[in-house]
């Protein structure tokens, strides 16, 4: 953030941090309309250099090569570097964006990562907790009647562009997600002395690798049916707090487990699909605990809506740019999670939401979230001229019209 902060200063850009820690950088001059960027730059445990990070340093670039330009501005150029957009830490997504627009509870501050709140780390930023405690949003209502448009580049994070040889990605829909703890009780009994079979032994790892097995069944079957979602154990028996505080380690090499606990993820575009699904699972769940002799609990803890589809006249506009600049490009859905998903949620008063568009550019065996992450300068450059291109191409023209048929409920 600091490195950005001189950055922006040293090109005769403007910046400021809001009240959540977020910086703002902007064009210098006074607009009634901007167009944005965004990404951010935290990462997760033994994370890459790039999910987020390449967005912030195309969507610097963008607005330095504005000011290094002539050209004459109807409207300003703005990069949000958002913070916290990973969940790793606290376990919530989006905590920068969506508490800008005062969409995040105030129970979050509560959450810990490594024995600190985020209250307390907010503090330690030079944040202001109480905005998140009082609802107060960074992004005011007239400010947000204001963003004319705005654009994210990320890597893909998958390896569809890479496969598939195309320069660029135009986004056409963004997965949310659903998820939730799932604990387990049963009984702990001697692994020798008890007998083999559900009349004697109430074993929470045995059903619980079956209920795995059955929410497998479940979700192909439902894909098979036209849905599209993807589904993740992503934690079992391992997350060092809960494992505490479930005294876990009660599990032994000769004891049937009377305790498990895993993570349960549901990812999709639709929430109502997400929602059905979820509700059939939890169903599946509960039953598999109870032909095993054993209780289930679920507690979900994050369900962040997916975005059925990003805004079709910027998705037009960057196809177009793509076409000028010589660069090939297919339109996808983004199975991850960013928080162009948080500002597409956002309504004016007119009732229609802020245009919203992306840029996917391709990244090494669709590798994320990992230290071999990697994409090359080249493609980085791609992207970035586009995202140039099209703030440019807004930010000079009318945008009355921009984003302002209402979607379809």
């Amino acid at each position: 953030m600091q490195y950005f902060a001189a950055q922006a200063e040293s090109c005769g850009l403007n910046h400021s941090y809001d009240s959540i820690g977020n910086l703002v950088i902007e064009t210098p001059g006074s607009f009634n309309h901007w167009v944005e960027t965004g990404s951010h730059v935290d990462t997760v445990p033994r994370g890459g250099n790039y999910d987020g990070l390449a967005g912030v340093v195309a969507g610097l670039a963008a607005l330095q090569a504005m000011v290094n330009s002539n050209i004459s501005l109807h409207h300003g150029l703005r990069l949000r570097i958002w913070r916290g957009e990973e969940s790793a830490s606290f376990g919530i997504t989006s905590i920068g964006s969506r508490a800008a627009f005062s969409q995040l509870p105030p129970s979050s501050l509560a959450m810990r990562c490594r024995g600190k709140s985020l209250r307390d780390s907010m503090a330690d930023q030079h944040a202001d907790p109480t905005a998140i405690e009082n609802s107060i949003p960074s992004i005011s209502a007239n400010e947000k009647e204001h963003i004319a448009a705005y654009i994210e580049l990320h890597i893909e994070q998958g390896k569809v562009l890479e496969t598939e040889q195309f320069d660029i990605g135009i986004v056409t829909a963004i997965r949310g997600s659903r998820r939730s703890w799932v604990t387990l009780n049963g009984t702990f009994d001697h692994s020798g002395a008890t007998p083999m079979g559900r009349e004697y032994r109430h074993d929470c790892n045995l059903a619980m690798a079956y209920i795995h097995v059955r929410l497998d069944e479940l979700i192909q079957k439902q894909n098979r049916n036209g849905t599209d979602m993807v589904q993740t154990i992503g934690i079992i028996n391992s997350q060092s707090e809960r494992s505490e505080k479930l005294a876990i380690d009660q599990n032994s090499v000769s004891k049937v487990s009377g305790i498990a606990y895993f993570s349960h993820e549901v990812r999709g575009c639709e929430s109502t699909e997400v929602s059905t699904y979820c509700d059939q699972a939890e169903s599946l769940m509960l039953q598999t605990a109870a032909d095993f002799g054993v209780t289930a609990m679920i507690e979900t803890f994050s369900d962040q809506a997916g975005i059925p589809a990003l805004d079709s006249q910027i998705q037009q506009q960057l196809a177009e740019h793509c076409k000028a600049l010589g660069y090939t490009h297919m339109k996808l859905a983004s199975g991850a999670w960013h928080d162009a998903g948080t500002v597409a949620q956002q309504t004016r008063s007119d009732g229609t939401h802020i245009p919203v568009g992306m840029i996917f550019i391709p990244c090494r065996d669709g590798i994320s979230h990992s230290p071999l992450e990697q994409t090359s300068n080249e493609q980085i450059a791609k992207g970035a001229s586009l995202l140039a291109t099209s703030m440019i191409h807004l930010a000079v023209k009318d945008l009355h019209c921009l984003g302002k048929q209402k979607e379809k409920a």
